[in-house]
C-alpha cells in the first residue's frame, strides 16, 4: 500500500503531482489518466512543489534527496541534505526552491544552479513563501515559527506558548499583496 503525502496542481491546472511511495505520479487533470510514474528517489518521496511558471517542479524524499524535474518529465538536477526532506516550496518570485529537512533547510536559485545551506535548531515540519517573495516561513516540529529573508537570514522568530509540545504542521501566508 502506497500513501500519499503530498501533491500539487501545475499552475495552469493541467498536471497534478502526486508524491506516493518512493515515486512521482504525473497525472492528466482533464481526463484523470496517468502520464508517467518518475522513478529517482530511492525511498518514500514526502513532498512535491511547482514553480509559478509551470516549467519545472521538485520532489523530496526521505532518501535525503532534492530532484527538479522539467515540464518534459525529465530529472534535471538531484541535491541532498543530511536528513530526510520535510517539505519544498518555490518562491513565487525568483523560483528558487527552499528545501527543509530535520537539520536544515536549503535555497536553490536556478540561475546559480547552486544550494546554500542553513542549520536550524529543530526539525522542519512545513514552509512558505510570502506572495512577493520577499519571505520564507518555517513551522517547526518545537512550536516555534522561523521568518527568513530570501537569503535564509532569520528575521523573526515566534515561539508559541507549549513550543514544543505542539508542533507546526501547517503554515501559509495571507495572500494579499
Amino acid at each position: 500500500m502506497e500513501f500519499i503525502y503530498d501533491l500539487a496542481f501545475r499552475p495552469d491546472g493541467s498536471q497534478l503531482i502526486v508524491a506516493a511511495g518512493n515515486r512521482v505520479l504525473v497525472y492528466d487533470t482533464a481526463d484523470g489518466t496517468l502520464i508517467q510514474p518518475l522513478k529517482g528517489h530511492k525511498d518514500t518521496v514526502y513532498c512535491v512543489a511547482y514553480a509559478k511558471d509551470g516549467k519545472r517542479f521538485a520532489s523530496g524524499s526521505a532518501d535525503k534527496s532534492i530532484i527538479i524535474w522539467t515540464s518534459k518529465l525529465e530529472g534535471i538536477l538531484k541535491y541532498t541534505h543530511n536528513d530526510s526532506i520535510q517539505c519544498v516550496a518555490y518562491n513565487p518570485v525568483t523560483h528558487q526552491l527552499a528545501s527543509c529537512s530535520s537539520g536544515d533547510f536549503g535555497l536553490w536559485s536556478p540561475e546559480q544552479k547552486s544550494v546554500s545551506k542553513h542549520k536550524v535548531s529543530s526539525k522542519i515540519t512545513c514552509c512558505g513563501w510570502t506572495n512577493d517573495g520577499q519571505y520564507l516561513a518555517l513551522g517547526m516540529m518545537n512550536g516555534v515559527v522561523s521568518i527568513r529573508n530570501k537569503n535564509g537570514e532569520e528575521k523573526v522568530k515566534i515561539e508559541r506558548p507549549g513550543g514544543s509540545s505542539s508542533p507546526i504542521w501547517s503554515i501559509a501566508w495571507n495572500p494579499s499583496k
